[in-house]
């Protein structure tokens, strides 16, 4: 079929090859022509109704100017715990490379920390003098890290307040767009910016969704001839454009290489075999699929320790999964049908060993948050748990959450953790000689807080950097449940310093509890 498109439009291809070839232009200089920051237009600050004083007075008339969009967002930095000035104080450049080099968080609170640091609206960094994307630099770095964390949708909604994008900017949304395939408004877009590296295959695409088929062969030859793709790319778009062809390329092609086109060119024509774990941005894809479930779950599973996806949400697709497909249910389905049967069940011990198991499987997954989300009710029952293990196990899984009562606060135990965890939701912070080393730093630091005993110098406040402050506190605890002692300690006391002694709180009670819920599950 592809052969024949071609040959029918070889003669147009002398003709046309100057023409398209004009599109091939360098991006820098479109990149100098496209106006980067056309977000809103420039608004009088004279209303329309101050026209007859304006007759009679003489009123300079001033423009509030272009929005800067560096420091765009899409929660309100008011509606978070964080400082105002967060970013002020700080180089973009010195920020992007900071976001840029964030390791593979573990900690569900360092993750939803650090989400809702790519998300929040809040004053812009200092522009870099001289740097290439100056002005933006810090906001590609957030798409990039939104985009690797498989927050999709987030990434999009943040780039569709850009009306005309950058060439960067325009890059993202292609990535974007191939990994949620809402691909019509993009498409629109493309036919105004030249081929840098991906547009092209890009353009395709579009072609192709148009019925195009001509235009979209004669676009692969052109870009074949001026070798705009390299040798993968040109079997995908070939396979592509005529899938009766067989390339053979998914036996060489491993998901970790593909680029977001190429994943989406090849995702639906071919079966991708992903591996055991699959970079997020297409565990996005895979988790908007119900075939197979499995991979779907596993998708699923990655997102939410990522915490891009809530407790009830995995928790239907676990129960859902069962019922399709019973007699091929993995471990955890398995694991939430055992304890949701003894949870209804009157015997205290089914509920220990059911909820020992879960806790175990769960912890592996780093989803233990999300466990205790989805059974704060059921654990709420255990309260008063004549089985001390059981009990502790609840208290603990619920230390995780903010579904804690009245009752909560009351509660006591034999194990020095579970009170420590009560002491600090309780917000009591008197020291035990029971307390281990990690409960006592943080008491010792929420009474410092209390006592004002950090300085208070404002001029010394205001010249601090804050967010850079904070990634790096979040840096410090890049190996979650495993981190030393020293750079928790380091991490806690930092995230202090700057205010932000709730954040000290989450982080730490996570950590306590983890280790709790360890000794509690394997203890016989």
């Amino acid at each position: 079929m592809i052969n024949q498109q071609i040959r029918a439009f070889f003669l147009f291809f002398l003709a046309s090859i100057i023409i398209i070839s004009q599109a091939y232009s360098d991006e820098t200089k479109h990149q100098n022509e496209t106006k980067e920051y056309n977000v809103i237009g420039k608004t009088s600050l004279i209303s329309k109704s101050s026209n007859t004083i304006l007759d009679k007075k003489n009123v300079e008339e001033n423009f509030l100017g272009e929005i800067n969009i560096n420091g765009i967002g899409l929660i309100s930095i008011e509606r978070t715990k964080f400082p105002s000035d967060l970013w002020r104080n700080s180089s973009e450049k010195v920020l992007s490379e900071k976001l840029n080099s964030m390791p593979n968080l573990t900690l569900t609170t360092t993750n939803k920390i650090f989400k809702r640091l790519l998300l929040i609206d809040a004053k812009p960094p200092l522009n870099s003098i001289g740097v290439k994307n100056m002005g933006y630099l810090f906001l590609l770095s957030r798409i990039d890290q939104l985009i690797n964390l498989g927050a999709i949708d987030e990434a999009e909604e943040i780039l569709n307040y850009i009306k005309e994008p950058s060439v960067e900017l325009m890059k993202r949304k292609i990535q974007v767009a191939s990994l949620n395939g809402r691909l019509s408004k993009t498409c629109d877009l493309a036919n105004k910016y030249p081929n840098f590296e991906g547009m092209l295959q890009f353009k395709i695409i579009c072609l192709v969704r148009k019925n195009d088929w001509q235009a979209a062969a004669l676009a692969f030859t052109v870009g074949s001839s001026l070798k705009q793709f390299d040798e993968k790319e040109k079997k995908l778009l070939l396979n592509y454009l005529d899938p009766d062809i067989e390339t053979n390329s998914h036996y060489d092609i491993e998901i970790n290489d593909l680029s977001p086109i190429s994943f989406y060119l090849m995702h639906g024509k071919k079966e991708l075999i992903p591996p055991d774990i699959i970079p997020n941005k297409y565990a996005y894809t895979f988790s908007l699929l119900g075939i197979p479930p499995k991979i779907r779950i596993k998708s699923m599973e990655q997102l939410a320790s990522k915490y891009l996806v809530n407790a009830n949400t995995l928790f239907s697709l676990y129960r859902s999964s069962l019922i399709e497909d019973k007699d091929n249910a993995n471990e955890t389905t398995i694991t939430v049908m055992q304890l949701e049967q003894a949870f209804n069940s009157n015997i205290e011990q089914r509920k220990l060993l059911a909820l020992k198991q879960a806790t175990k499987v769960f912890q592996k997954k780093k989803l233990l948050v999300h466990l205790s989300n989805e059974y704060v009710d059921e654990l709420k029952d255990l309260y008063y748990s004549d089985d001390k293990n059981l009990k502790d196990l609840a208290i603990a899984l619920l230390s995780l959450t903010d579904g804690m009562t009245n009752e909560f606060f009351m509660l006591e135990s034999s194990n020095p953790d579970v009170n420590c965890l009560i002491d600090i939701k309780k917000k009591v912070y008197i020291k035990h000689e029971t307390d281990t080393g990690l409960c006592e730093l943080v008491k010792k630091l929420n009474v410092e807080i209390i006592k004002q005993s950090f300085p208070t110098n404002r001029n010394l406040d205001a010249q601090m950097e804050k967010g850079l402050i904070l990634l790096e506190s979040l840096n410090l605890l890049e190996n979650g449940l495993l981190t030393e002692f020293k750079d928790v300690k380091l991490s806690l006391s930092m995230l202090t310093k700057i205010g932000l002694i709730d954040l000290v709180n989450e982080i730490a009670v996570e950590l306590i509890a983890l280790n709790t819920l360890k000794e509690l599950a394997y203890n016989k």
